[in-house]
């Protein structure tokens, strides 16, 4: 969510580090850029990360041919750590559409003049969290006072914002570490800033430790400071021009995503067997993963609207009151870059998928 994607993408590098040392280009069938063929329309994306289960509703989606038979064409660009950032590759015309895991950076670009939109979010909580162990540890915002807490150079901001949202003095203890929870296990620090789909499984499977009984972790809007992630942008002007196509998008990834909370399994086999076949993914790890990110794909809102929704009043009365205390500016009014029309098109009138 913050700081050039370090806490976002940083922790997972460090997980799978050895992989996607560029961007991958997946499609979905015959996805060239331009117009597409036959009346198809062609859609580039840009993923906030590599090719893994984290977008297993987009690749349900289309390994299901739910864009197909919304007639378009669409190609997934993985990231990377050499790869352009999500938002960057939007602006320069190089994708269509991105899947950006920092939602505040987004936010800022949208408040620097460049005239994007929010389509929808992946997550409904963001997956920012801290990790723990049972003998120290951090359930609640009474549990943060003076932690020795390791994490990435330039998480810094985010740490102090969470402090300072729960009115406590910033008294933790910042320890610089990398992207395995190694350090807390040997006892470096009491907290580690985690991305909670991946560092738990590493506690689990290299150190046997169990929830409960081993290690704690809790999420950042648990601790009162919510965010979305994983937000699917595009300019403006595709929405203008292209508005039934890119509600035919939404439509497919939806469908797509409610596949994935009804089927976890399903995506982790499918990423190893053809999104992610080149990276050397674990399927025990992958199905993991999914396991632990469906829920937070999941909200009232959705559950009550449709999934993917966002809403812009949560946004400006909840999430803006802590990313400015964590030292976000030129954040712009919610409603006119959130636009919601497109999801309320793909669920009209409670609509089934």
């Amino acid at each position: 969510m913050f700081e050039e994607l370090t806490e976002r993408t940083g922790s997972r590098r460090g997980f799978l580090k050895a992989l996607a040392a560029g961007g991958v280009m997946l499609g979905t069938a015959a996805c060239g850029g331009g117009a597409g063929s036959g009346g198809t329309t062609a859609f580039k994306v840009a993923l906030g990360w590599i090719t893994d289960v984290e977008f297993a509703g987009f690749f349900l989606a289309a390994d299901r041919g739910y864009y197909r038979d919304e007639g378009l064409a669409v190609t997934f660009k993985g990231g990377g750590t050499n790869t352009p950032l999500p938002h960057v590759q939007l602006a320069s015309g190089a994708v269509d559409l991105t899947v950006d895991p920092n939602m505040r950076q987004v936010l800022e670009v949208i408040g620097q003049g460049n005239d994007l939109v929010m389509l929808g979010a992946q997550f409904q909580t963001d997956p920012n969290g801290l990790l723990s162990l049972a003998k120290r540890p951090v359930r609640t915002a009474a549990d943060l006072k003076g932690l020795r807490i390791l994490s990435q150079q330039g998480t810094q901001p985010l740490l102090n914002g969470l402090y300072k949202a729960n009115g406590l003095p910033p008294d933790f203890e910042f320890i610089p570490t990398g992207f395995d929870p190694g350090a807390l296990v040997q006892g470096q620090g009491d907290a580690y800033n985690c991305f909670v789909t991946n560092q738990p499984i590493i506690l689990e499977e290299q150190f046997g430790l169990k929830r409960g009984s081993g290690y704690e972790v809790v999420t950042y809007s648990e601790l009162g400071c919510p965010a979305y992630a994983n937000v699917i942008c595009c300019k403006r002007s595709l929405v203008q021009e292209k508005r039934d196509q890119v509600v035919r998008f939404m439509r497919a990834s939806a469908r797509g995503w409610q596949d994935n909370a009804a089927d976890p399994d399903a995506a982790a086999k499918l990423v190893i067997q053809k999104y992610g076949v080149d990276l050397g993914l674990n399927e025990k790890q992958q199905a993991r993963q999914n396991q632990l990110q469906v829920p937070l794909t999941e909200s009232t809102l959705t559950k009550a609207n449709g999934i993917l929704r966002m809403d812009p009043g949560v946004v400006e009365s909840t999430m803006y009151t802590w990313l400015r205390l964590a030292g976000a500016s030129s954040l712009p009014d919610p409603r006119h870059v959130i636009d919601t029309s497109i999801l309320a098109d793909v669920f009209k009138n409670g609509a089934r998928l």
